[in-house]
């Protein structure tokens, strides 16, 4: 191989990995919300099927169908309470999902974002659509243990990643499963008088006091 030739295939090689590495960062930048939600698919045939997320965030969703839509297969989904958002399927998820980016503007991304916090506003029964609730405007919710435990605790701030409870009540251990209201997490650290929680796509069946 000529040095010509080499420096044609490193040059072509390394355009090749910055743009992995670009659509792989693409795909990180926006953590998913575990919120289930049901709605319809519209393919590239114009038929419709019935969906849900397993997942969202501004960025991508993950669905499940019983007919799912092929990798790179552009799709138009109807999802209730978040109206239309469409796509390109990026890949397989297991059995019966997909993952879908998005391909609408940051203006888009942004709206959808408001949405989803006011989804899970809902979800741990705050209805304030704000992307942070703070202590002055703190709220009681239950919380469930994987062990069994429920009792009340107040919401000190919020966001679509996760959520901080105040407590008086002994925090359960860093990684274990919690319910908080009606979204699931696992405990990421403890603070003074209470604990963080990272919200997780799916939880455990906790058992019930």
């Amino acid at each position: 191989m000529t040095n010509t030739a080499a420096k044609i295939d490193f040059a072509t090689a390394a355009t090749r990995l910055v743009s992995m590495r670009t659509r792989t960062q693409e795909r990180r930048r926006f953590r998913r919300t575990p919120l289930i939600v049901g709605g319809r698919m519209l393919d590239t045939a114009g038929r419709e099927h019935d969906c849900r997320t397993a997942d969202i965030s501004p960025g991508d969703v993950r669905i499940a169908a019983t007919e799912l839509p092929t990798v790179g297969e552009r799709v138009v989904l109807y999802l209730d309470g978040i109206g239309r958002v469409s796509g390109k399927v990026a890949r397989t998820c297991g059995e019966g999902e997909v993952a879908i980016i998005f391909d609408f503007s940051a203006h888009k991304r942004e709206k959808l974002a408001e949405q989803l916090t006011v989804a899970i506003n809902k979800d741990l029964g705050i209805e304030e659509p704000a992307h942070r609730v703070v202590a002055d405007n703190a709220r009681f919710i239950r919380i469930e243990h994987e062990a069994g435990d429920a009792y009340e605790g107040e919401v000190m701030d919020f966001s679509l990643a996760g959520v901080t409870i105040r407590t008086p009540r002994m925090a359960p251990p860093i990684g274990a499963w919690v319910r908080i209201g009606g979204v699931y997490g696992r405990v990421a650290r403890l603070i003074e008088g209470g604990f963080a929680v990272d919200f997780e796509t799916r939880g455990p069946a906790l058992k019930r006091p």
